[in-house]
């Protein structure tokens, strides 16, 4: 759809981001493209390879080079990264020889060491997989995949849909005093660290006696402990098998076979503890790994990621994985933002939200729990990042359009300054229109200030067909281009003085009035363009109902697409389904994870999905096989009744329109529990998330 094919995968380890690039790569057909995997490191590219011999059911497929290792053939290369750099692989074969290119752990591309072997190469395909883009020193891995990822599954959705194994999370306050530490290119001095930590025997004992507390009987425990350097591991070692743990320090400065045996030990359960350094980031598969300490600060989401990850590996028997993160005082320059987006997702705020009221967003089968010395920190260091005073951002947008030479737009402010389109569009702040005319000292009307305003209602839409015809602002010709209109209209009058603005007039002819809400408008619907994941052809209901199939709908807007509210004819909306009479035709809206205050306990979880093309559904308290609506549903063969299900996921602003059903069967009264079948599949995605609320 976007023509893009510089593309970066965005999913935790252990996921199977190589699993996906080998079943992507087999899709390009025969003859089979020239392909080279590059990894950092040869354990990875043993694994690789390996894995496309299973997909491709060709155990002999690719040769690899690396170390001492050198390959008959280069057609099918796996290559470390050293060793394709110091043969000058890409002058020597051309910049073009190998059409599809895949970078495992692609985070390392902004290295220096990568740069020169990313910018000899010009394959046809350029896949990077990593587990997180963001980067502890700030440089940029996006330049080399268009900017943005292709698509993201972020930890919780892993965890969610079963492919990692759930954790139970405590932050731990242990008092250690790092804001007079220097802060040096992103990360704390390690001189000053490694004064406080390498030898610090009371934070020592109070590691043991929590990992104890929350653990039980250490001697069933296989932890991995990540500590500030080879002194740090070394100290942590001796200190846990004075105290009668069994433990053993893994660093650089052990011999790879030694590490093998330390790895097998752990595993076997003959130690309890390895205590490492960044040795395990990477590569090294450990299941039966049940906790992760963290011992050290983690600047890098990147490297807190990878490290939680060790921990997350199915094996049988393994219920969940112990992390115990050891908070002490931090900088104000420290990055908590980012390790709890890491952790349960949403924007800065949100986080803190979490935080402050202890209900995050993490699957149920997940444990989080901050003490409250941690929670104060950790708080007090998030409120510092939320300070998005209005004249701080006035300020960012002048300064950027000052080295510039011209306005930014909306897409280059958001790379630049790294801030959230949501956080553009707070009340608080207006809209992207309004704050650049502002910051360029340009004067702005009131109905151009709510107009802009309303903007924030429109953040979720995914719809690529309509936001094209809405960029152009023509008047509507067709019905569906009528429908858009008023959808538009409705949804851009959420705001009570935003619906008597708009009482005579579209809001399509508002923004076309006016030239700074068209250029705010068409920039706002390209990057919400580039955020659309998933691309099919719009298939809509009907002419005049352009609700197109797997795209997401706010209440109002599917209210003006069907007729039920237009523009001057507002209609509340108050339970969870719409009869249309008129037209035969009943629509159900499910949210799926339900508000307390709304459902009753007896009502609550009982829709979900029981395969991609089977859902089931809870009616109405009062519905029952005898009622108007009973029998509208169980006589569908012969009534000829439409039924269309929205689907509303946890996280999501909107409602996903599955597609029509039709009725399959039904048990029980007041309410009914009734099975659909969908005339279209579910998306996978949407049906693991969708299948999860089924209640055991």
């Amino acid at each position: 759809m976007h023509g893009r094919w510089r593309n970066l995968v965005v999913a935790p380890t252990g996921t199977g981001k190589t699993m996906l690039a080998a079943f992507d790569y087999r899709r390009q057909g025969e003859p089979r493209p020239r392909l080279l995997y590059l990894a950092h490191r040869e354990q990875l590219l043993e694994q690789a390879r390996e894995v496309f011999g299973e997909v491709l059911l060709d155990h002999s497929f690719g040769e690899v080079l690396a170390g001492g290792r050198e390959p008959a053939s280069r057609e099918y290369l796996f290559a470390t990264i050293q060793s394709f750099d110091r043969r000058g692989l890409a002058e020597t074969m051309g910049a073009g020889y190998w059409q599809y290119v895949v970078v495992d752990e692609a985070h390392h591309v902004a290295a220096e060491s990568y740069r020169a072997v990313m910018e000899g190469l010009q394959p046809k395909i350029l896949l990077g997989l990593t587990a997180t883009p963001e980067r502890g020193d700030e440089l940029d891995i996006l330049r080399d995949f268009g900017g943005r990822p292709a698509d993201e599954m972020r930890l919780w959705h892993a965890i969610e849909q079963g492919y990692l194994a759930p954790f139970d999370y405590y932050g731990v306050y242990d008092a250690t005093e790092l804001r007079e530490l220097n802060w040096v290119r992103g990360q704390y001095e390690k001189a000053g660290l490694r004064q406080m930590l390498s030898r610090n025997e009371k934070r020592a004992g109070l590691v043991l006696r929590y990992f104890s507390e929350h653990y039980g009987d250490l001697r069933r425990a296989r932890a991995l402990g990540f500590c500030l350097d080879i002194e740090h591991a070394e100290f942590m070692a001796k200190f846990f098998r004075e105290q009668g743990v069994a433990a053993e320090s893994v660093t650089s400065r052990t011999p790879g076979e030694e590490r093998d045996r330390a790895i097998g030990r752990l595993e076997r359960g003959e130690v309890n503890v390895l205590f490492t350094v960044d040795l395990f980031n990477e590569g090294i598969d450990i299941p039966r790994l049940d906790c992760v300490l963290f011992l050290r600060p983690t600047e890098s989401m990147t490297v807190f990621l990878q490290q939680l990850g060790r921990g997350l590996r199915l094996a049988g028997g393994k219920t969940h994985c112990l992390v115990l993160d050891f908070i002490g005082n931090h900088r104000r320059e420290f990055r908590f933002d980012l390790r709890y987006r890491a952790l349960f997702g949403g924007t800065r705020e949100e986080v803190k939200r979490q935080l402050s009221d202890g209900r995050t967003q993490l699957p149920g089968n997940c444990y989080f729990r901050l003490d409250r010395q941690s929670r104060e920190v950790i708080l007090e260091n998030l409120e510092q990042r939320l300070r998005t005073r209005r004249s701080m951002v006035l300020a960012e947008i002048a300064g950027q359009a000052e080295r510039l030479g011209r306005e930014p737009r909306l897409e280059e402010f958001l790379a630049e300054s790294g801030r959230e389109l949501e956080d553009l569009y707070k009340p608080s702040l207006g809209g992207w229109g309004v704050l650049r005319a502002e910051a360029l000292r340009r004067q702005v009307s009131e109905q151009e200030r709510l107009l802009s305003g309303c903007f924030r209602y429109l953040l979720h839409w995914d719809c690529p067909e309509r936001m094209r015809w809405s960029y152009e602002l023509k008047a509507p010709e067709r019905p569906a281009e009528r429908a858009w209109d008023a959808m538009l209209t409705m949804q851009m009058m959420v705001g009570r003085s935003a619906d008597r603005s708009q009482r005579d007039g579209s809001a399509r002819e508002g923004i076309a009035a006016s030239g700074l809400l068209r250029e705010e408008f068409q920039e706002l619907l390209s990057v919400l363009l580039e955020r659309v994941s998933l691309h099919q052809p719009m298939r809509p209901l009907r002419e005049d109902w352009p609700l197109a199939l797997h795209r997401r709908y706010e209440l109002r807007e599917v209210q003006a697409a069907v007729g039920h509210s237009r523009p001057g004819r507002k209609r509340d909306l108050r339970e969870g389904v719409l009869w249309l009479e008129e037209e035969n035709t009943e629509l159900l809206f499910v949210k799926l994870e339900k508000d307390e205050k709304s459902f009753s306990p007896r009502t609550r979880y009982q829709d979900y999905a029981i395969s991609e093309r089977l859902f089931h559904w809870q009616s109405q308290n009062r519905d029952h096989a005898e009622s108007a609506a009973g029998r509208r549903y169980t006589g569908q063969s012969t009534n000829g009744m439409k039924v269309l299900l929205f689907l509303q996921e946890p996280r999501r602003r909107g409602y996903l329109f599955a597609g029509e059903v039709k009725y399959v069967s039904h048990t029980g009264a007041q309410p009914m529990s009734l099975i659909w079948k969908l005339a279209e599949p579910l998306p996978a995605s949407v049906f693991e998330v969708c299948a999860a609320f089924r209640v055991a």
